[in-house]
């Protein structure tokens, strides 16, 4: 079994595409860590003098003086009980923060968005990668020498399923860890918070998004193996995420934004998955008072059963299915 792994290791490798693939998702996490980086550069001195004048601009305007007058007058009728005179400058002037050309860099904000980007990317890769890998197998017919050498199907499938696992958790850790270390470093340069609890967070997203890398990969593996084509494969794919998605909220079930794909998916990448679920009963009544919420191992679950499923299904239909007829 580990002299098959290596082989498939290095026809994963050796393919063209693959590698291009591979070298797309290291480039696309570079670019986007630099761009982060610039675009949350430090603010200079003469950006700060623009801000206080536009500031104090914008606080002469007519009409912006005629509501701040208003609030101060009854702050409470204005904006509602426990208002206060300070409660209508805050909201009603805007202060010079508000006119910097942009915000400094956060962590937080950083995890939310690009980081959680960089991950469904580095993935939604690395799944085209897995699909290529199979697909050129029963593309050229060379499953058919392969079964020659290793007349096991099952031994087979899992070598090459164990290669591209392996193989993408470990793309998977190189670029969107280093995506963060880039981030990390940036932050320690800057003097941007980054103590243990931002980092834990960020440790625990790194994890998730190489298993979901690695489950995705295996996935779209399987799949191929099942329909013996990537384009069905990633066709498929595309309509469960998009077509998927606008099916299950026209369904009229109660809460079946639950079981979507695309918020298990998020459940499982982001620190706290919150989404307004429109299927929900109180939804449907207009009274909700909070957002719906997925947990890690809700939508680890989810995700892992479908993948057991597609796995369990691709394997017996290979071990039973006339490979010289794909």
């Amino acid at each position: 079994m580990i002299a098959q792994l290596r082989v498939e290791l290095a026809r994963y490798r050796g393919r063209r595409i693959i590698a291009l693939l591979l070298l797309l998702a290291a480039l696309l996490a570079a670019l986007v860590a630099a761009k982060s980086a610039w675009d949350t550069r430090p603010i200079t001195a003469q950006e700060v003098a623009t801000a206080k004048k536009d500031a104090a601009l914008a606080a002469q305007r007519s009409d912006i003086k005629a509501d701040l007058d208003n609030c101060l007058t009854d702050p409470k009728a204005y904006l509602g009980t426990n208002a206060t005179a300070q409660d209508c400058r805050d909201n009603l002037t805007a202060g010079p923060r508000s006119f910097l050309p942009r915000e400094p860099l956060d962590l937080h904000g950083t995890l939310k968005g690009n980081g959680l980007g960089v991950a469904l990317a580095v993935a939604g890769l690395l799944v085209i990668a897995a699909s290529t890998f199979a697909g050129a197998d029963w593309s050229s017919g060379s499953l058919v020498t392969q079964l020659l050498f290793e007349p096991r199907r099952g031994r087979l499938w899992a070598a090459k399923g164990l290669a591209v696992t392996l193989a993408s958790g470990l793309v998977a850790l190189v670029t969107i860890g280093g995506f963060w270390l880039a981030m990390y470093l940036v932050a320690v340069d800057r003097d941007v918070p980054h103590g243990s609890g931002i980092m834990s967070d960020v440790g625990w997203h790194l994890l998730r998004a190489v298993l979901f890398s690695m489950g995705a990969a295996l996935g779209a593996f399987a799949l191929t193996m099942l329909f013996r084509h990537s384009v069905a494969t990633l066709a498929l794919l595309f309509v469960l995420s998009v077509g998927g998605e606008l099916l299950t909220y026209l369904l009229p079930v109660d809460n079946v934004g639950r079981w979507t794909l695309g918020n298990n998916v998020y459940g499982w990448l982001e620190t706290r998955m919150e989404f307004f679920d429109p299927t929900a009963h109180c939804a449907r009544l207009g009274d909700c008072d909070r957002l719906a919420h997925i947990g890690h191992l809700e939508g680890g679950v989810y995700l892992l059963g479908l993948l057991l499923l597609t796995v369990a299904v691709s394997v017996l239909v290979f071990r039973r299915r006339d490979v010289a007829a794909g």
